[in-house]
């Protein structure tokens, strides 16, 4: 599991010099107010220093490797950097040349790096296609083809209706209070889902991702989908998480109808709040199981959420533990 990073005051300063020159595109654009939010959440949620952002000097990126030598932390340091020019909401083309500086000086290329380009030129369709082929096997483990295959037509049988595996998740109803799996049938008929395995379901793909929902105390709003993308960035070792936040970013901070249609979930801008995202990615990062790929739905059904979250490490969130739609 990735872990919070400690960050001296030193090198806290130099990530926020960094977010600085992104955002500024190496000092020729002025600094956004949202930029300078971002600045505030990472502080406060990653780098936990208290370091004055209102006369942050820049410097350029080839001084980095002998300043950040940690894998981790240069890792960490790309990834928010990428967050940038979405966090923009612009992907202004020389913002996205510093960060490919500050990757190439650092030897870290991510996916999401990639996937930046592919904005930048406005190739959605093919990033489209290959976050599709990623996601498959990253959050649904549907990572060789015969596990697809099953996997799709498994999806479609519970659409169509599964009588068996649906009256399984309707007796959660009875339940103890507050537990996961009492929690987990009123989240769905509180939003009217169908409940896996029932017409029109979207099967058991999506249950350990609405676990993160409850468990995180996120939402199920445009907010509540990009802070609890933000988590599950905050789950992965290998960045994935992270493009699972891009993607969000795409629909419901740009606009861009990435994985959205404007017929089910129309694409919104400006939902991307930067202290409620950072502090949904701290959570992740203090959460001791990747709650997507390692986590057994039945085997923790009947326990109370309120003690899931003290077993996983996940912060205490005030608040009722069911939140309504």
């Amino acid at each position: 599991m990735p872990q919070q990073l400690t960050w001296t005051t030193a090198e806290a300063k130099l990530v926020l010099q960094a977010i600085k020159n992104v955002g500024t595109a190496g000092g020729v654009l002025k600094l956004q107010p949202i930029i300078l939010e971002m600045m505030h959440a990472i502080q406060m949620h990653v780098l936990h220093s208290d370091i004055d952002l209102d006369n942050l000097a820049i410097i350029p990126p080839i001084q980095y490797p002998d300043l950040i030598v940690d894998p981790a932390q240069r890792e960490q340091l790309i990834q928010m950097l990428v967050l940038i020019p979405y966090v923009d909401m612009t992907v202004d083309a020389r913002m996205v040349g510093v960060v490919d500086d500050f990757a190439e000086c650092l030897e870290v290329t991510p996916q999401t790096l990639q996937d930046l380009h592919q904005v930048r030129d406005n190739h959605l369709r093919r990033l489209l296609l290959d976050y599709g082929r990623r996601s498959m096997s990253e959050f649904l483990r549907l990572d060789s083809p015969s596990k697809f295959v099953r996997g799709i037509i498994s999806a479609i049988h519970q659409a169509v209706g599964d009588p068996i595996l649906a009256s399984r998740y309707q007796a959660l109803q009875e339940f103890p209070e507050g537990s996961l799996g009492h929690s987990f049938f009123h989240w769905y008929r509180d939003r009217n889902w169908a409940l896996p395995g029932e017409h029109k379901s979207t099967s058991e793909l999506l249950v350990n991702h609405d676990c993160c929902h409850i468990l995180g105390g996120f939402n199920t709003d445009t907010q509540g989908e990009m802070n609890v993308a933000a988590f599950q960035a905050g789950l992965f070792t290998d960045g994935f998480g992270f493009e699972s936040l891009l993607e969000v970013m795409l629909d419901f901070h740009l606009g861009k109808s990435f994985s959205t249609t404007n017929s089910l979930i129309p694409p919104e801008t400006g939902q991307f709040i930067p202290d409620d995202a950072m502090a949904g990615y701290e959570k992740g990062l203090a959460c001791n199981v990747n709650l997507i790929q390692d986590f057994d739905f039945w085997r923790h059904a009947e326990q109370q959420v309120t003690q899931l979250r003290e077993q996983f490490h996940i912060p205490q969130t005030p608040g009722p533990v069911l939140l309504k739609p």
